[in-house]
């Protein structure tokens, strides 16, 4: 039972440590960026977009608001995995 429980307990820190992300941050009036990093095991660079998409619409929805993507760079490394910054703003829904 122990090791079970040591074992899951270091595959999950390991993962944790496979993916990273900036946190939105303000680049301008009602703009935002965010940063995502993700390894191939987490889905490399469509990890890291899901990753952004999420960060950037909880960010927005927080608000009472929607997202709207204005700019998206992505770039792959093999040891790196993917990396992607999303530019975005949060609109009043429709």
């Amino acid at each position: 039972m122990w090791k079970y429980l040591a074992v899951t307990i270091l595959c999950s820190s390991l993962m944790a440590g496979c993916a990273t992300s900036s946190g939105v941050f303000r680049i301008d009036e009602n703009t935002y960026q965010v940063s995502t990093r993700a390894t191939w095991e987490l889905g490399g660079r469509a990890g890291a977009k899901r990753m952004a998409l999420e960060e950037a619409t909880g960010y927005c929805g927080k608000q009472g608001k929607v997202l709207r993507v204005i700019k998206s760079s992505e770039d792959y490394g093999h040891f790196e995995g993917g990396t992607v910054d999303l530019l975005f703003s949060c609109e009043k829904g429709k």
